[in-house]
């Protein structure tokens, strides 16, 4: 017998190691090449998803407020598929079965165009959206709370698998989700400039020509002193979360910019936490002059920046309408209607929840006279009366917020007046002859000692400056009786203080302890005091068809927050001054009707939460003391305007850090 050795004995193992080792290296190679392939389709899923759910969001805050609707009033009571509505599908459905009407088409195509085809055989996308309400939150992120409205997509598709298909591996599964909503947002700024190059102060309504202090933001006081400390240094502007100017003047531009973006006069000091100015940073950027600090008191180099969403009017995100009159949330009901004679309010009365108008006892006509006020007067829904002739109407007794209506304006004169949580609307003025024998068209007057006038603290009170043309006025107007020609004939007022003291908290939203706001007014919530965007020096967007609007080429499209028409040296889509006459003139602007005047005296404005003005329009404190002071200390107060402008004396606008900031409403990834 043969004895064999060991090597004739072991010939072909390595054929079998080798073998066995390539399983480990097809694992290993899987694990490299298809779980890397899969991580890469991973990503291109995540992104579809995102960029689906962001679609969907953004346009249906185009649906929502497209029509003037409040954002963050929205329910899927509301929703539908239509061009004004955005829809609610509460279970996942595939895109294959969105029909192309409905802003979840948006999203579909967004993750289409992101490489994810639902019509394939191996990718899938489902959506799945719904409101904003506790009991509807989004199974992807239950946590989150204060949306109005969330879409949440799921991307899908199966994969071959190369090296793992040895293990019989054959298709992988790749998946991602995205839930993104509509939620609330805080600007950048508490400060806002929002005057262009070529904004002028106090146009011509006929011409649009001869206004003054062009393409100016700020200009400080050159008084010496300043009421109130800026953390701890004195400063005639103090904005610790920030100042944001928009125009892009200096000196070398005679007529088109007066003066540079920030004029000072001898000792005025200016601070903020940043300061950020429209510009490249070249020497066609608006000019500085003067002591810019931060809060640590150190000197402040300006932010230029071209982005344009960052100069425009805050109030506008994502299409913004105005403020909407409390009273026409309630179906359009018809507030009672209160005829004052000879416009007197008695001394001491407690007014009701009405619209309030002058007519003249002898003949009965209606006069369009501001409201005298004397002694203590309390505006109260439940417990007011009308000291005149009322027309009945919806009572707003019940009304967790009431509006109230002063045709004519308002003279406080000396009286003392409480006002109870609700909005307060001044539709319209005509001229007036101030103390000092100048003509003016006012909304609100403080005359010789002045008045006193507090607000509500709870849920906050809101005045909105305006005239009779106001969205909703009409049906409002409507039961006025008698002719209503000299209420039509208001023009858009002015606020004139002299003395006087104010005391207001803006809007606290509903979700706030205490607060009987509506929860469709939170979109508004910090607002204090609103003027019209139509009481300004440049041309806002507002409803298709309006007065004004046939003769400016970019046609009117919607009350969206956006400038639509300017002086032929500022920037905006149309700059003619004859197109820009035609809308002053259609909504009843005139000289000095876009700004705040405080003059002369020892007016002191407490206010918390907002103040706004739109583009165009300016804020113009005087010689003396005048200013907003809460308690002889900084007010939590975000100020939006067109221009701030400090005159003689001592006057400031030093503010804290602002708590109830304005609420703007944008898409945003929440998972």
């Amino acid at each position: 017998m043969k004895t064999m050795n060991r090597r004739e004995t072991s010939g072909g193992q390595a054929i079998v190691l080798a073998t066995l080792a390539l399983f480990a290296m097809c694992g290993m190679m899987g694990l490299a090449v298809d779980m890397g392939w899969s991580f890469f389709v991973h990503k291109q899923a995540q992104t579809a998803a995102d960029a689906a759910a962001l679609g969907a969001n953004q346009e249906a805050i185009n649906r929502i407020s497209g029509t003037g609707a409040i954002v963050s009033a929205f329910t899927c009571a509301a929703g539908g598929t239509t061009a004004t509505q955005a829809e609610c599908q509460t279970t996942a459905i595939s895109c294959g079965s969105v029909v192309a009407t409905s802003n979840l088409n948006s999203g579909c195509q967004y993750a289409k165009k992101n490489g994810f085809d639902w019509t394939t055989s191996r990718q899938g996308v489902t959506i799945q959206s719904n409101d904003g309400d506790p009991a509807h939150l989004p199974p992807t992120a239950p946590g989150v709370k204060n949306l109005v409205y969330w879409v949440t997509v799921r991307t899908v598709q199966t994969i071959p698998q190369l090296f793992s298909a040895v293990f019989k591996n054959t298709e992988g599964t790749v998946s991602a989700v995205a839930t993104a909503g509509i939620a609330a947002a805080i600007g950048p700024g508490q400060f806002y400039g929002m005057n262009h190059r070529g904004d002028c102060i106090g146009l011509d309504p006929a011409t649009a020509t001869n206004g003054s202090n062009c393409g100016v933001d700020y200009t400080g006081s050159p008084g010496g002193g300043s009421q109130t400390t800026c953390g701890s240094f004195n400063a005639n502007l103090c904005a610790p979360a920030g100042i944001v100017l928009a125009s892009q003047c200096n000196n070398q531009v005679k007529g088109t910019c007066d003066k540079g973006v920030a004029g000072d006069g001898k000792n005025a000091v200016q601070m903020g936490a940043t300061l950020t100015i429209m510009g490249n940073g070249s020497s066609d950027n608006g000019t500085v002059t003067g002591a810019w600090n931060n809060m640590s008191g150190k000197a402040l180099s300006p932010i230029y920046t071209t982005d344009a969403g960052t100069f425009q009017d805050p109030t506008a995100t994502h299409r913004t309408p105005q403020p909407p009159l409390a009273s026409e949330l309630n179906s359009g009901s018809r507030i009672p209607a209160c005829g004052i004679p000879n416009g007197i309010v008695p001394a001491n009365s407690i007014l009701g929840a009405y619209q309030y108008y002058s007519y003249d006892s002898t003949t009965g006509m209606i006069d369009g006279k501001m409201l005298q006020f004397s002694g203590n007067v309390t505006f109260s829904k439940s417990s007011g009366t009308c000291p005149g002739n009322l027309t009945p109407g919806t009572s707003q007794g019940s009304s967790q917020f009431p509006t109230y209506i002063f045709y004519g304006g308002m003279n406080a004169g000396a009286a003392t007046i409480t006002m109870e949580a609700g909005q307060y609307v001044m539709a319209g003025t005509k001229t007036q002859v101030d103390i000092n024998g100048n003509n003016r068209n006012v909304d609100i007057v403080f005359q010789e000692v002045g008045a006193n006038i507090t607000g509500d603290s709870n849920t906050g009170t809101m005045w909105l400056f305006t005239d009779a043309d106001y969205p909703g006025m009409a049906n409002q107007l409507s039961l006025v009786p008698g002719d209503k020609t000299a209420i039509n004939n208001l023009t858009q007022g002015s606020l004139y203080f002299k003395n006087g003291t104010i005391d207001l908290n803006g809007l606290i939203g509903s979700t706030n302890n205490g607060s009987s706001l509506p929860a469709s007014l939170n979109a508004y919530s910090g607002i204090a005091w609103w003027q019209d965007r139509r009481n300004s020096d440049v041309g806002y967007n507002k409803a298709a068809g309006s007065a004004g609007c046939s003769a400016i080429s970019a046609a009117c499209t919607g009350d969206d927050g956006t400038v639509i028409v300017c002086g032929a040296t500022s920037d905006c889509g149309d700059h003619n001054n004859t197109h820009l006459a035609a809308m002053l003139q259609a909504n009843h602007v005139t000289k000095t009707s876009p700004g705040l005047v405080m003059d002369p005296g020892n007016a002191n404005i407490a206010v918390r939460g907002v103040y706004y003005q739109p583009r165009g329009a300016w804020m113009n404190f005087v010689a003396g003391n005048a200013g907003f002071t809460c308690n002889n200390a900084q007010c939590p107060l975000e100020v939006i305007t067109g221009a701030l402008l400090l005159d003689q004396g001592t006057v400031s606008l030093n503010l804290a850090g602002v708590t109830n900031p304005v609420i703007t409403y944008k898409p945003v990834l929440i998972h």
